[in-house]
């Protein structure tokens, strides 16, 4: 029987390093989206409808890249996908203080988005394969989710302390040099590894399924668990996207400061974060889970209703983003580890399922913001805190329904 103790160590120094480049590259994300939408509605003088949009590029120009990258994708390409990806995002970033209109702005937050979607993809598809074979998915899942957690936590206060305390431009400024530290470490973590074989397969004759109909023909066999999880990836991002974007503006006009808003917005990561490396350590142990996802979903719903009741107050209102990112937390983990596990253990079959995943995530992003922002145009942001988790848990519910009744139907 092979000892994996020496694959162990070989990997554990540069595993370090790449989920530092993780975390760093959900730090700089994560700032900059707090900062913007208050930017778009103060320095541009946007309305609510015209802020969702231009927030929803940087997930429609992410959606448009998952699929390419998850068909381009081999490890041996892991360093040039990641050097161009994390270039992409640091130009975009100190880029940003320099344009004059929201178009402009518009476009570099899609070069943001489509460096965002090279360097995710392939992080994620990389780290499953760069485990060791005694370290189970879930917690591989957990642990790269927690990382993103952790980013997620330093990011949002980071972004509201630099806006406060510098202004738009110079925040902006200060937070170009996260993404290119974040480049340089994720790469020389995998540059580290490059000597480790991968503990998933390598399809032979794998580069001829680069071409679109080979593409096209590995969607269509993917598994329904795969498919479940990608609606799952949507809905935490819808919550997360129209959160993200409307909840500066509707704290904003009640009192808060940047940096109190950015807070919150740690506080809804952090708990997302500890729940993610906590439940990893737990996932190792017991090799088994509850279905909590009903619940899970349920609970950020009734968190988002109440916000609005409580806009004025910083302290009231960080037990309802602690309770979102509770449950953005477990549902990212058990959907994302679901789907891997559901599929065959080679690099082809783990790429296509990382861009699907992630670009339900993506689709998240762009539906939240956009579909709020006419939500909120109509009835006034506080009564979209309302109207949107109403409607949320009504077409989950009804999904829900229809998936049991077609479960009876095949197995009467």
């Amino acid at each position: 029987m092979r000892d994996n103790r020496g694959d162990e160590r070989g990997r554990s120094a540069p595993l370090i390093g790449l989920y530092g480049g993780v975390t760093l590259f959900a730090v700089g994300e994560q700032a900059l989206h707090v900062v913007v939408p208050p930017y778009l509605s103060q320095v541009h003088g946007l309305g609510e409808a015209a802020i969702g949009l231009v927030v929803a590029v940087f997930g429609l120009a992410a959606l448009t890249m998952r699929l390419p990258v998850g068909a381009l994708f081999r490890y041996r390409r892991t360093v040039p996908l990641l050097l161009v990806g994390g270039g992409m995002v640091t130009m975009a970033f100190a880029l940003v203080p320099f344009v004059a209109s929201a178009g402009a702005f518009g476009a570099l937050m899609a070069v943001d988005g489509m460096g965002w979607a090279l360097v995710t993809s392939t992080q994620l598809t990389s780290l499953v394969g760069a485990r060791s074979s005694r370290m189970p998915l879930t917690v591989a899942m957990a642990w790269f989710s927690g990382a993103q957690g952790v980013g997620n936590t330093i990011g949002g206060v980071t972004g509201g302390f630099l806006a406060d305390q510098l202004g738009f431009r110079g925040a902006f400024l200060v937070l170009a040099a996260i993404p290119a530290l974040a480049t340089v470490l994720t790469v020389a973590g995998f540059v580290l590894l490059g000597s480790i074989t991968p503990s998933v397969t390598v399809a032979p004759g794998s580069e001829k399924h680069d071409r679109p109909a080979r593409a096209l023909a590995v969607l269509k066999a993917m598994p329904a668990v795969v498919w479940g999880a990608v609606l799952l990836m949507f809905y935490i991002n819808f919550v997360n996207g129209f959160v993200n974007t409307f909840h500066p503006i509707l704290a904003l006009a009640a009192g808060l400061t940047l940096t109190q808003i950015g807070g919150l917005a740690s506080c809804r990561s952090l708990a997302s974060s500890v729940v993610r490396i906590g439940s990893g350590v737990i996932f190792w142990k017991t090799r088994r889970r509850l279905n909590l996802t009903m619940p899970l979903a349920l609970l950020s719903a009734a968190a988002m209703f109440a916000i609005p009741s409580v806009r004025s107050s910083f302290l009231w209102q960080v037990p309802l983003f602690a309770l979102i990112g509770l449950s953005r937390g477990l549902i990212r983990i058990t959907g994302s580890s679901d789907a891997f596990g559901g599929v065959e253990q080679d690099e082809r079959q783990h790429g296509f399922t990382s861009a699907l995943l992630n670009a339900g995530l993506d689709a998240g992003k762009v539906a939240g913001p956009v579909l709020g922002g006419m939500v909120a145009a109509g009835v006034g942001i506080a009564a979209a805190f309302r109207v949107v988790p109403l409607v949320l848990v009504g077409v989950y519910l009804a999904l829900m329904l229809l998936s049991r009744r077609a479960r009876l139907v095949a197995n009467p």
